[in-house]
């Protein structure tokens, strides 16, 4: 048990969940804002934008690029959406530096099949980037529309690679262009045959954070079962909880079309696993070896405020 309490304390005092509690502002200064991966508008439309850590900017601006371009593109997805191009603004410091971003976007978005349309560019300030991409939703998914009873889904692509110490698992280099593009297609795929109603991408908080961002929006609870999330082989339990992955969705899924859900990943050679259930406690936990610890009570601690 000390060992599972300390999962939940590993996944509670990750930065990238640390992070989330300052949209405890947006919810106060925008409170029309639902909490969502990104907005859909009239006819479908999906629009959503996401800035890039300085740190990596400045560290590697190749990769920062890129994952400009893996982050808009999985907050489409996540909404249901097939992503159909990208706006980016960028200030760097110099040309080179400059260059180094533009060229992992273009490589990313090439990999996708999601054009870059249009941007800013500022050369000669320190450096900043962020993205914006637009999508289509013929069902969107909601992270709000979980409920009580829904099956908890995980899906990740396994094949990749850490970029060095950082928690980025990347699966760019190692699958091909093609089915890159086709990864991105079982999102709209679960939400148009009425599979999963419900979903939002791993990202910068890990799995476990994620979901507790969705269980916001939901006023739901879960409990997450680490015997059955799928993950790489060789990577311990306590490094994946806390990964930003390449491709990452938890998702809900009615329990009687769970398999049904998980089946449109694994036939795309992604991992897709039942990982839990949705309840309405509005508690986090996470369960292994019979064993159980709680991570987080939303009732007694908001996350965001978001989605209220």
């Amino acid at each position: 048990m000390s060992d599972l309490a300390a999962l939940a304390a590993t996944i509670r005092a990750a930065p990238g969940l640390a992070a989330k509690r300052d949209l405890a502002l947006v919810a106060e200064r925008l409170p029309a804002i639902d909490g969502e991966d990104a907005a859909v508008l009239s006819g479908g439309l999906v629009l959503g934008g996401e800035a890039i850590s300085p740190a990596l900017l400045e560290s590697d601006p190749f990769g920062a690029g890129a994952a400009a371009v893996v982050t808009n593109i999985a907050d489409v997805r996540a909404m249901g959406a097939r992503a159909l191009a990208l706006v980016d603004t960028l200030v760097s410091p110099d040309r080179a530096h400059a260059a180094a971003v533009l060229d992992g976007l273009a490589w990313a978005a090439e990999l996708h099949g999601v054009p870059v349309v249009g941007g800013h560019l500022t050369i000669g300030a320190p450096a900043a980037l962020s993205a914006f991409c637009a999508g289509r939703a013929e069902t969107p998914l909601r992270a709000a529309a979980a409920r009580p009873g829904d099956v908890l889904l995980a899906a990740f692509c396994l094949e990749g690679r850490y970029r060095s110490a950082a928690p980025f698992f990347t699966s760019l280099r190692d699958r091909s262009p093609a089915q890159l593009r086709d990864d991105g297609e079982a999102l709209p795929e679960v939400a148009e045959r009425g599979l999963c109603h419900a979903a939002r991408d791993v990202s910068m908080p890990g799995v476990a954070g994620s979901l507790l961002q969705l269980l916001e929006l939901a006023l739901c609870g879960a409990t997450l079962d680490l015997d059955r999330l799928p993950r790489p082989d060789g990577v311990p339990l306590e490094r994946w909880l806390v990964t930003f992955p390449s491709f990452g969705f938890v998702l809900a899924a009615p329990a009687a079309r769970a398999g049904e859900a998980c089946a449109v990943f694994t036939a795309r050679g992604l991992a897709c696993a039942e990982c839990g259930a949705f309840d309405a406690t509005r508690t986090l936990r996470i369960t292994a070896h019979g064993r159980t610890a709680t991570v987080w009570d939303l009732a007694q601690t908001p996350l965001t405020r978001l989605g209220r």
